[in-house]
């Protein structure tokens, strides 16, 4: 499979060229033209939201029936983006699907950046909007509790929660990436101060920047092992997150009795065209990244061919949830249902309903031919056409049908007006500005996952002359403190072979040894000889949403029935199917908080110095090679003794490439 998705040259250049792309600046001016273009629009955005603090949220040309007006197909459309990225990330995650390593590093991003768009709109449509915050149940000398029942207060725990998760997922996946990141940068920072002969500020600064967002990662076999579990874990909570939020409202919806709303089928849409939006933003993405950093290594014409098929199959899964909801609609519908849908084709807002047919529904169809899934410019084009006929889904759905229900006093025509639309380019704007930073200064693809594909051509380098059994001569003074001894691999075979030779002869002798292990890749084979293979973070996770998820509901019930009961429309004091979805969500929320905790606690992360750093060459920790450290823990501790036993090991199997002391 590996052959399959990377070309010759991808083992060689996946790790050290994404990290040279995110050190430097390969662009150039043509990232400073795009730069300042995002920022014209960020503040277009900013001027906007000034002009709706004066005016109010009326300059949207919003009416009693159109009540959110432009804005909240915009705040769907974004939600419904990071939904869709999220899941493709997390589907992807959970079932280790080969070609992940490129593709997956987007998406994480893409969730994210949507996220923080859609986050500012029910912000923002609040009227005075400084006062956000009581839509959140925070403890108030007043003794008001949000209105639990209000999809206000759902939006609100969502945005939240889907935040802290994104932001989870993507962290956790980047963190081995920004330790690589952080001892190029140290080497490349030291070169630069010795060719100068004096210190090199900014270079350092750099290096130190991303010492920070590293927290001392260091690759050990502990770190790995978890950081796997944490990856799946919030992935997998992701994922439960985005069917929730999507069904949750879309359920809100279908459960009314608006014409155009009324149908059992909406939430399976809503879900479909999250994910198909999603799917298509990512690929558009992904090609443009391929074609602007000539990423062909690294993201194929195999990559192209799956993500093309993937949106094939969506279109024609979301082509069907369209003419369900018609033909049931004209079949055996009411006259009010009939009406909703010959207005969506032939109303003052039509062009919506025209925009999805020709640019979600049929572009797709090219992907039926071999040629058009092998071309990265017909995909880019198609995904960015597909997230155009979703953003007029959502218009279509929500603005059309709002505009008219059963009453003619509410069927006030809507105009899409100037403000609107500028406040949704300002939207755009934040997005690009963010996205563009992220280019700049991180890999845009999993240096991680890409290094693992290609670990079995990195096995067939050669190997260096092999360690003699004795320790060399040490580079610093006598009387410094001893903290173990340290052996370099080429190999992660090697590395387990020697560490499972150590662990027998540490039992033997009884010593007082502990070992690690260090590699820019999991270890199994090394966390096997460690006997810390049983460790896991997963029931954390799980007690963690439980208890987070009945919390909240508790309190949902205990502020709505008892502690500030307020009568809404004649709904019941327990209306427990409004108080589910933000309990769902906080569990989301809660579990996600406590992989982090567990994850930083039990690796003891955040620790920006450590004296595994010490070990000669540990940078390459992050690139290519694997470290066996035996810490000394106690007065038995016999460092000639250990390089004894590692240089006595067949050479192939065990014996390393360097043995050294190591300073406290």
């Amino acid at each position: 499979m590996a052959q399959a998705i990377l070309t010759p040259d991808a083992p060689a250049r996946s790790g050290d060229s994404l990290a040279a792309r995110a050190l430097h600046d390969p662009l150039g001016r043509r990232w400073w033209i795009a730069f300042a273009a995002a920022c014209g629009l960020l503040a277009l955005f900013f001027g906007v939201i000034l002009a709706l603090l004066f005016s109010g949220v009326g300059l949207w040309n919003n009416n009693n029936a159109v009540v959110w007006a432009l804005d909240i197909a915009s705040y769907d459309w974004w939600i419904g983006l990071a939904c869709g990225s999220l899941a493709v990330a997390g589907i992807l995650r959970l079932t280790g699907a080969p070609w992940r390593g490129a593709i997956t590093r987007l998406a994480e991003a893409n969730a994210l950046l949507c996220t923080l768009a859609a986050g500012l709109y029910p912000i923002i449509h609040l009227g005075r909007p400084w006062f956000f915050y009581w839509n959140l149940p925070y403890p108030n000398t007043l003794g008001l509790w949000p209105q639990f029942r209000s999809p206000l207060v759902w939006d609100a725990i969502d945005i939240v929660s889907f935040l802290v998760v994104t932001v989870s997922l993507w962290y956790i996946g980047l963190l081995p990436d920004l330790a690589a990141l952080r001892d190029r940068a140290f080497a490349e920072a030291r070169a630069k101060s010795e060719a100068a002969g004096r210190p090199r500020r900014w270079p350092r600064l750099k290096a130190q920047a991303y010492g920070i967002a590293a927290a001392g990662w260091r690759g050990s076999a502990s770190h790995w092992q978890l950081w796997r579990q944490a990856y799946r874990t919030v992935a997998l909570l992701g994922l439960l997150l985005v069917v929730s939020l999507q069904t949750g409202a879309s359920v809100m919806l279908a459960g009314s009795v608006l014409p155009g709303w009324h149908d059992t089928i909406l939430p399976v849409a809503y879900l479909i065209n999250a994910v198909f939006s999603g799917v298509a933003v990512t690929a558009a993405l992904a090609m443009l990244v391929r074609a602007v950093y000539g990423l062909e290594a690294e993201i194929t014409e195999r990559h192209a061919q799956i993500l093309a098929r993937l949106l094939l199959g969506l279109g024609l899964a979301s082509l069907y949830c369209y003419a369900a909801e018609f033909f049931s609609g004209f079949l055996h519908g009411d006259a009010f249902e009939r009406a909703t849908l010959v207005r969506r084709l032939t109303g003052s807002q039509a062009w919506a309903a025209w925009t999805v047919l020709t640019c979600a529904l049929l572009p797709v169809h090219l992907f039926w031919w071999a040629r058009f899934r092998r071309s990265p410019l017909t995909l880019a084009l198609v995904g960015a056409l597909v997230a155009v006929g979703a953003y007029a889904d959502h218009v279509m759905v929500l603005v059309v049908t709002l505009s008219h229900d059963f009453l003619p006093s509410s069927a006030h025509d809507y105009r899409v007006g100037l403000w609107g639309v500028a406040t949704f380019a300002g939207s755009v704007g934040m997005f690009l500005v963010l996205l563009l930073l992220f280019l700049r200064a991180l890999p845009v693809a999993s240096i991680t996952d890409l290094r693992g594909l290609s670990e079995t051509r990195a096995a067939e380098s050669p190997v260096r002359d092999a360690a003699q059994g004795s320790i060399p001569e040490d580079a610093f003074p006598a009387d410094t403190p001893v903290w173990g001894v340290s052996a370099e691999f080429d190999t992660q075979a090697d590395l387990a072979a020697a560490m499972r030779a150590l662990a027998r002869r540490r039992l033997h002798h009884g010593e007082a040894v502990r070992l690690d292990a260090y590699g820019p890749l999991p270890m199994p084979d090394a966390l096997k000889a460690l006997a810390r293979r049983h460790r896991s973070i997963r029931p954390y996770a799980l007690g963690a949403a439980l208890a987070g998820g009945a919390a909240f509901y508790g309190m949902c019930v205990y502020a709505t029935a008892y502690g500030y009961v307020l009568d809404v429309g004649g709904r019941p004091r327990f209306s427990w199917p409004s108080f589910v979805v933000p309990s769902v969500s906080f569990a989301m929320l809660s579990g996600t908080l406590a992989v982090h905790a567990v994850f930083l606690f039990v690796n003891r992360l955040p620790r920006l110095n450590h004296p595994a750093f010490n070990i000669p060459d540990f940078g390459r920790a992050t690139r290519d090679r694997y470290f066996l450290a035996a810490e000394a823990r106690g007065p038995g501790f016999d460092a000639e003794r250990i390089a004894r036993q590692l240089a006595a090991l067949p050479e192939g199997a065990g014996r390393p490439l360097a043995i050294r002391r190591v300073p406290r």
